[in-house]
């Protein structure tokens, strides 16, 4: 893998249809058709299967490996790693009808959230953001990108909701363009913290990830139908 971000997404809807769905699912581990056989609801399974295809997708293309062929840990506060293999970084997300697995060659967490115009914003935004991040939500920042980040950045450190969400901001850059300053985010392991986006139409994508530089991130739409249409092609 070289030293860029690569970000993956894809729309599952396809995956409603029962053929797609099972050809998907069988490229995968028994262990992962366990898991997603136990989730009740069938969006769920959708998602969570898709969001593995991408990790299998990314595995295969960065590292000549298949999810079924690696072992998947999990840290204390459920953040997954490949077993035995420090060199891989990555981390998944799921939101609507889109999934999301980014890869990077060091510490990464990533976020996709759907927008929505609903009622609970105001509420999270009182009980979760920090002071910094209501000024920068009034000031015009979506509330859905200040979200993904704090998403992406406590699944980046491994903590997950064990982070207190107001212990941390995520809108340095944007109160530096409007002429505040405020405290740097901590940093991850000794790292500096960076924040990548993507623009997708009705959704916020963000991911966060350690580094003593900059990286560029590189992002590509994975169509399912076409991975599902060359395999029956062989």
């Amino acid at each position: 893998m070289d030293t860029n971000i690569l970000g993956f997404y894809a729309n599952v809807k396809m995956l409603e249809q029962e053929e797609v769905f099972r050809h998907f699912f069988c490229s995968l581990s028994k262990g992962r058709q366990q898991k997603i056989e136990a989730i009740k609801a069938a969006g769920g399974r959708r998602s969570t299967l898709g969001a593995w295809t991408l990790v299998d997708h990314g595995l295969q293309q960065l590292f000549g490996l298949r999810e079924r062929d690696v072992t998947i840990a999990y840290g204390a506060h459920g953040k997954p790693y490949v077993q035995n293999k420090p060199h891989i970084h990555f981390n998944l997300s799921h939101s609507g009808d889109y999934v999301l697995a980014v890869f990077a060659p060091t510490e990464v967490g990533c976020d996709i959230q759907q927008t929505t115009q609903g009622t609970r914003e105001a509420r999270i935004a009182a009980r979760f953001f920090t002071e910094a991040e209501q000024q920068a939500l009034a000031a015009g920042m979506d509330f859905y990108r200040i979200w993904a980040r704090k998403e992406s950045y406590i699944k980046c450190i491994g903590d997950g909701m064990a982070r207190d969400l107001r212990s941390f901001s995520v809108v340095e850059d944007f109160a530096q363009a409007q002429g505040d300053a405020i405290s740097e985010l901590p940093d991850i392991h000794g790292s500096q913290t960076y924040f990548a986006e993507h623009i997708l139409p009705g959704y916020a994508i963000a991911v966060c990830y350690a580094g003593v530089n900059e990286m560029k991130t590189v992002w590509a739409e994975i169509d399912l139908r076409e991975k599902n249409d060359q395999c029956k092609e062989i």
